[in-house]
């Protein structure tokens, strides 16, 4: 994606919606690990 054209809001909300995203991969992973733990402790 070339990002050169974009004026320095752009390139603000573009970094935000980055780091929402990596941040949400991170809940993700958190949230499956919490599933797998009681899962295998509950067996």
């Amino acid at each position: 994606m070339d990002t050169s054209e974009f004026d320095q809001q752009a390139h603000t909300h573009l970094n935000t919606y980055h780091a929402f995203m990596n941040g949400a991969k991170i809940v993700g992973v958190l949230v499956a690990l919490t599933l797998i733990i009681m899962a295998v402790t509950l067996l």
